[in-house]
């Protein structure tokens, strides 16, 4: 009797990392601004503005904004304002209000090679990605060797199902920038959707030495040790992760994946259904459930789990996972 049927490698999911990617994987980009074209009426940089920069990459969100408020009521044709306000909302999640701070920047300054990259970020962030990817060739077309346009640029096309273009604009990223951490651990998304996990490994591991507090490389290096059935080092990698982002639910379906084949069924278990609480129509996570319980000799338990898999799966029209756990509940007889 089989206790574990195939269970596909899940979709990448954005909204559960933007958070995670925090102001390790925007610093960089950021400071770009003040570079790029941004002051429009001015070519004076007020220290509002370096003071509201500040306060931003060192996260202080709040204080940045009320700063940010004062200044575009008094100087509201500032684009390097606009997009810094933007970059405040960003950061903060709420992705609207900052497409329309970008928005506003460009149609101060037309040519401002970063507000395009940003709002493109933000436009990826919620799944608006063919907007998302205009944005970041726009971005591209005024400045060629633009690593943070390249490399978003490149999770759009991830997200498109288009990992070959994505594989050129990472590596142009990474030429430009070897040693960023955010360049290396888009790479590493990428060799994961090529199927290339041993090379996945390698990009993650250095993001992760550049920067061991950032969590998501941390997430994709465990996605690619369970690709390469290496159990005990994926749930190392997730439980560390959950550490440094305990919000991480997708998290706890992998690590409850790799708790699974390592048969530690109890923890297993904790983790699958903290995931479905979460996540209470995914059918790969009842599907998951069911292998753990029938792990733990619960037959009855586990069919339930199943039968409810196959439903969610069927609501989905997801015609294989459905035929998983078909497969599963007629090994169940």
């Amino acid at each position: 009797m089989r206790l574990l049927q195939s269970i596909t490698a899940r979709a990448l999911l954005v909204a559960a990392f933007s958070l995670a990617c925090g102001l390790s994987a925007t610093a960089g980009a950021r400071a770009q601004s003040a570079q790029d074209g941004g002051q429009g009426t001015s070519d004076v940089v007020s220290m509002d503005l370096l003071q509201a920069e500040k306060l931003t990459q060192a996260g202080n969100n709040k204080e940045a904004l009320e700063l940010l408020d004062r200044y575009i009521s008094a100087h509201p044709n500032v684009a390097r304002a606009l997009v810094d306000r933007g970059d405040v909302y960003q950061n903060s999640g709420d992705q609207a209000k900052a497409i329309a701070d970008y928005t506003a920047a460009i149609g101060v300054n037309p040519d401002y090679a970063y507000a395009y990259a940003s709002r493109c970020e933000s436009r990826w962030d919620i799944d608006q990605s063919k907007e998302a990817l205009a944005d970041c060739s726009r971005a591209i077309e005024l400045n060629p060797n633009y690593g943070y346009a390249l490399r978003q640029r490149a999770l759009v096309e991830l997200d498109l199902d288009d990992s070959a273009s994505a594989a050129r604009d990472i590596d142009r990223a990474i030429d430009i920038d070897p040693n960023s951490a955010s360049n290396l651990s888009a790479r590493c998304r990428v060799r994961l959707a090529q199927l290339q996990p041993a090379m996945a490994l390698t990009d993650c591991s250095a993001a992760i030495t550049l920067d061991g507090d950032w969590p998501t490389p941390r997430f994709y290096r465990g996605r690619a040790e369970i690709q390469l059935e290496q159990w005990t080092a994926a749930e190392a990698d997730f439980t560390k992760y959950l550490e440094l982002e305990p919000s991480g639910d997708n998290a706890r379906y992998w690590r409850a994946t790799a708790r699974f084949r390592l048969q530690q069924y109890a923890g297993a278990l904790i983790d699958v259904n903290g995931y479905l609480k979460a996540h209470p129509d995914d059918g790969d996570g009842y599907l998951l459930l069911a292998n753990i319980q029938l792990g733990q000799g619960q037959r009855d338990a586990a069919r339930e789990a199943a039968n409810n898999a196959l439903r969610h799966y069927r609501i989905e029209n997801d015609d294989s996972g459905a035929a998983r756990a078909q497969t599963f509940l007629d090994s169940l007889q």
